[in-house]
């Protein structure tokens, strides 16, 4: 029952945290013209009304937002120079079992065949030296060459690329983004030759297994900011499919809800828990169905806080993976973009604080020593770790929670400069109290002593905070997303 009552208090109470987005704002505001109401999207993860202050600071030409939006339209230049007609569910080679190939089909990322080369014998019992069945997991390597045989990669690099063109127009008024973002968008669910159909019943299947698990609903989780960009597209004059587009989240949303999958998902102990929240709640939000998004939210206490993440601030079954830090800020992604949308239905979970502790904040606080290289990480990490992918949660957490802390970190962590970052123009750090150091934070990067995160940087010519892919495209890694399951 005291659960119960402590939750009621988040819901009927929000005043402290959205006082505290408030303040952000004002501070921002105060240094900048209150944007048109015209240029005000609503969206649901990103706070509208900050990315409408930022475009009225950009259009005025502020200097410290040039790299950031430089980069964001040479993203942009990139995606218009490519051949994106093979991003839809029909280019792939392969026919799911239901015999239609706009069913979404994907493989498990971290299965190989039993007898793979790349893993010594003596081989799994059972295992078929001939045919390489069952396949079998091996937590944090991915089948790289598997995986892009399917749909998963397409879907990626579809969402971020509407979002970088989406983005790339709002702050910089050139239409042509935002009509390649629509054709991308229409291409992927709506076109009657290439639409995907509104299920996942085959995603993350494996040869010899099953031809789909629940594990497989984090792969849409690149359209949680996906939704964003659809409601910041609304603004343009290149948004004619509004009422298609809802529909197919609203199918969506349901087969999430109804489908056996969708319900195991929704069990999930772990980030899968977490991100089938945050996914099920913005389409709802995106959809019209307030009160699905509404019931998400007022479970989320009780359902994902209370049970993953530890009084002191860790999360155990993030940290028993092999990827511990990637997966536990994975984690931490799905909390603020769940928390973030749940303030649309009046619940705050920015605040919430359980009987014994356990909070959202106290998650980010239990890594600031790791961070700062206090402590040293115990867990494994078996790949390098993207500061830039960190990057996100400590500026939100430094602007949801008013702590110059947070942000001070980005400064003491960071090996690189991070001016380049679409961060900066999501989450301004304007929003954030000023802070001792008077410079720009990521001008000047410094190398951390954690030996957990890899250079963002992997070739001169790409900016901080990005990714070239083989094909030439440069994509931002906050749209990009690391692909972990």
């Amino acid at each position: 029952m005291a659960r119960v009552a402590l939750v009621l208090i988040v819901v009927l109470c929000p005043v402290n945290g959205l006082r505290e987005r408030d303040r952000g704002l004002n501070r921002w505001s105060q240094l900048a013209t209150d944007p048109s109401p015209a240029d005000v999207p609503q969206t649901f993860a990103w706070d509208g009304k900050l990315l409408a202050a930022v475009r009225a600071r950009v259009l005025k030409g502020d200097a410290d937002l040039k790299p950031a939006v430089a980069a964001l339209v040479r993203s942009a230049d990139s995606i218009m120079k490519l051949d994106t007609s093979k991003w839809t569910v029909m280019a792939k080679n392969y026919t799911p079992p239901s015999g239609d190939k706009h069913d979404y089909m994907s493989v498990a990322i971290y299965y190989w065949p039993c007898n793979s080369p790349h893993f010594p014998p003596p081989y799994p019992a059972g295992c078929n030296t001939s045919t390489g069945l069952p396949w079998v997991s091996h937590d944090g390597v991915v089948d790289t060459a598997a995986v892009e045989k399917f749909d998963s990669e397409p879907l990626g690099h579809m969402a971020a690329a509407v979002m970088s063109l989406v983005t790339a127009w709002y702050f910089s008024d050139n239409q042509t983004y935002a009509s390649k973002a629509h054709d991308l968008a229409e291409q992927w669910f709506l076109a009657e030759a290439t639409r995907m159909n509104p299920n996942l019943n085959f995603g993350q299947g494996h040869p010899g297994g099953a031809s789909g698990g629940s594990g497989g609903i984090i792969d849409t989780v690149r359209l949680v900011h996906l939704i964003d960009a659809l409601q910041i597209l609304k603004l343009s004059k290149s948004f004619s499919e509004q009422t298609e587009l809802q529909s197919w989240f609203s199918q969506y949303s349901e087969w999430l809800t109804d489908s056996h999958l969708g319900k195991g998902e929704s069990r999930a102990k772990n980030n899968h828990g977490t991100w089938y929240d945050a996914q099920l709640q913005n389409y709802a939000l995106y959809a019209g169905k307030p009160s699905v998004a509404k019931t998400v939210a007022m479970q989320a206490a009780s359902h994902r806080i209370d049970t993953q993440i530890l009084p002191d601030g860790e999360m155990p079954l993030e940290e028993q993976r092999t990827k511990a830090w990637s997966y536990t800020n994975y984690n931490l992604q799905a909390f603020f973009n769940l928390a973030t949308s749940a303030l649309h239905s009046s619940v705050d979970l920015f605040t919430y604080t359980s009987s014994d502790g356990r909070s959202i904040r106290k998650a980010v606080e239990f890594l600031l020593p790791y961070m700062l290289g206090e402590k040293k990480w115990p867990h494994k990490q078996i790949v390098p770790f993207k500061f830039s992918e960190l990057f996100e949660v400590f500026r939100r957490a430094a602007i949801v929670y008013e702590n110059a802390t947070f942000e001070s970190v980005i400064q003491k962590a960071s090996n690189v400069s991070l001016a380049e970052s679409v961060v900066n123009l999501i989450f301004p750090r304007s929003a954030v109290p000023d802070i001792e150091d008077a410079h720009h934070p990521m001008m000047t990067g410094r190398l951390d002593s954690s030996g957990l995160l890899g250079k963002v940087r992997g070739e001169a010519a790409v900016p901080s905070g990005y990714t070239r892919l083989p094909s030439g495209v440069i994509l931002p890694d906050m749209f990009l997303m690391e692909h972990l399951s």
